[in-house]
């Protein structure tokens, strides 16, 4: 009788350890009807969280953004990264030719020290309509998953090797190189290439020379550009991924996040 009695303890134990572990906890923020903390359990996906939340028709869906503990680790890696090469950038220019270079690595260094980890996942869409249709989008929830929802910014954002960054008003049609006209690049800026971040934080390379120039492709409202470093910046450098790592780390901040988001 103990024995059954002891045993019916552990099975009651085992249930309660697993039900505990089947929580899924969310918090979602933004333009929505029902923001905050939110509990789930079994097995919750994108469109279960959203059907909860309801999302604001004004919502700007494009700027949407989903946020996963599991790749802030990685995401903490990047920006350590990225602030020892700005580090050696500053420290490496100390001549007068080179000083503006440190000045700007300096600046710059400071605009990545302050902006988070979020853990932002790149997802197809966070559309609440497509995610109930779409079984490929409508992805499983995990613990301590976040969404966010902003509303529809009216800025471009110019950011990196840059006189000075710009938040610059979004013109309908207007494409990289209309909004980099108006926000002078730095002497030590790559004059080849510049990074789109999109607002769903999709990163693209534009060729901006006239020997490399990409079609005219109107940048979304929301969207930063970064400008990359040059090599006359990056010489010495030993990670030649620097300036892409740069725009993965900015497109890790949703809309309005520190230092980059409109």
């Amino acid at each position: 009788m103990k024995r059954w009695i002891v045993a019916c303890i552990g099975c009651a134990l085992a249930v309660a350890q697993t039900q505990a572990q089947e929580l899924i906890h969310l918090t979602v923020t933004g333009a929505v009807a029902h923001p905050g903390s939110k509990v789930f359990t079994g097995a919750p996906r994108l469109a279960d969280a959203v059907k909860a939340a309801q999302v604001h028709r004004d919502a700007y869906i494009a700027g949407a953004a989903l946020m996963r503990s599991e790749l802030l680790p990685a995401q903490t890696r990047v920006k350590a990264g990225l602030l020892f090469d700005l580090g050696i950038i500053e420290r490496l220019s100390t001549s007068n030719e080179r000083e503006p270079a440190g000045a700007l690595a300096h600046r710059v260094r400071a605009q990545v020290d302050a902006m988070p980890i979020t853990g932002r996942k790149i997802v197809h869409t966070l559309e609440p309509h497509a995610l109930q249709s779409s079984a490929a989008d409508n992805l499983p929830l995990k613990d301590n998953d976040g969404l966010f929802y902003p509303l529809r910014p009216g800025t471009v954002r110019v950011v990196g090797a840059v006189d000075h960054d710009c938040d610059l008003p979004h013109v309908g049609m207007r494409d990289v190189l209309g909004y980099l006209a108006q926000c002078p690049a730095s002497r030590f800026a790559d004059p080849d290439i510049a990074y789109v971040i999109e607002p769903d934080g999709v990163v693209s390379v534009r060729g901006i020379a006239l020997w490399n120039r990409s079609p005219p492709i109107p940048v979304a409202p929301g969207a930063v550009l970064y400008v990359p470093f040059g090599h006359k910046a990056t010489a010495g450098l030993s990670d030649p991924d620097f300036n892409r790592d740069m725009a993965d780390f900015i497109a890790t901040q949703p809309l309005g996040g520190a230092g980059v988001g409109p």
